[in-house]
């Protein structure tokens, strides 16, 4: 979390292992006929959740294999985000303390191209007082370990200024918009094999259509390729690997943006046919640089802890917290919890 001393980040940073320790010794063996029910449930569709940063384009976290032709899924996404930062520097200051709501709807389609499909993402950002403080708070007093920048800021509530050379930002409370809207297409490259991961090449646009001087959007376009890989070891785990890079093509307020990087890695394993439990370790890289702050310069470190229940054949949910791992960098959302629902249509 943002602000957290050391200490408190560091129990945070153990979420995903212990997880996954916690699931390979409470499941109970299977035969290996038992062993093919278990089908991996994915990465959780995290993204860089920081409020200045994730305007831009935010590849979606994706498994590697792509629907069969004629298949659809369509999911709902809900993510509550409280950012606590405030900094001050020659070149410019900011402070941000709020809670945002994004609300996403993805649908995928399997085109009549073998293992090819194509999505589209559309979203919208409801900005407000942190509905999370009272929770950070009460878990922060019971280890101890209250945020200093958490208690210097407890009466102040909603802010989210910036002022950074020419650029200046100061979006309202109470505020609800759409987001760009994201195109995106998945082709399989590599099927997996006994010592191969399946591998697919991943292409995104980012279309904009929110509006940037209330920090809906960036008003310029992002194109982002990446690839997804995947791997199921001892016949109940599965290892993710997403690796992007993302071109934007313009500024954000008369602050420039560059080339950026982001990564993705998985751990799930399947506890029952239906559980699973999965760690992910996230960086991107800040779209931004030489502004001279550093919740604008500085990249993102996150850690994930997530469950998902596949209640049937067709209809997954999942449930995540996200965690801030840059301790001294002050650059990241404080923590996000979210939750997704799945639900797959068939091929006729």
């Amino acid at each position: 979390m943002s602000g957290l001393q050391k200490q408190g980040k560091r129990r945070g940073a153990g979420w995903p292992a212990l997880g996954v320790l916690l699931a390979t010794l409470l499941a109970p063996p299977v035969g290996a006929q038992a062993a093919e029910l278990y089908v991996g449930q994915g990465l959780v569709p995290v993204r860089n959740f920081q409020p200045l940063q994730g305007l831009s384009l935010q590849m979606p976290v994706d498994d590697a294999m792509p629907l069969k032709s004629g298949e659809m899924t369509l999911r709902a996404h809900f993510a509550e985000t409280s950012t606590i930062l405030r900094e001050s520097a020659p070149t410019g200051s900011a402070i941000l303390k709020f809670g945002q709501l994004r609300s996403a709807f993805d649908v995928r389609f399997g085109t009549s191209m073998e293992n090819v499909e194509v999505g589209l993402e559309f979203a919208s950002l409801y900005r407000h007082s942190s509905g999370l403080d009272g929770l950070i708070t009460a878990v922060e007093s019971l280890v101890g370990r209250p945020a200093p920048l958490r208690q210097k800021l407890k009466k102040q509530g909603y802010a989210y200024s910036l002022g950074a050379g020419n650029t200046v930002l100061n979006p309202p409370n109470d505020a609800f918009g759409l987001t760009d809207i994201t195109l995106h297409v998945k082709g399989l490259m590599v099927a997996e094999r006994q010592y191969v991961p399946a591998t697919s090449l991943r292409v995104a646009l980012k279309v904009p259509v929110g509006d940037r001087s209330r920090a809906f959007g960036t008003g310029i376009a992002d194109l982002g390729v990446g690839l997804s890989l995947q791997k199921t070891v001892w016949n109940r785990v599965g290892l993710y690997v997403n690796l992007n890079e993302v071109l934007p093509t313009g500024h954000y307020l008369g602050l420039a943006l560059r080339g950026y990087f982001t990564a993705v890695t998985g751990v799930e394993v399947m506890a029952t046919p239906k559980f699973s439990i999965t760690g992910q370790f996230d960086y991107y890289q800040s779209p931004f640089g030489n502004t001279g702050l550093k919740l604008l310069d500085h990249g993102v470190t996150e850690a994930v802890l997530a469950f998902g229940y596949r209640f049937t054949p067709n209809l997954l949910w999942q449930i995540y917290g996200v965690e801030n791992l840059d301790f001294t960098r002050d650059s990241a959302a404080d923590l996000t919890i979210g939750t997704a629902l799945t639900y797959r249509i068939p091929q006729k």
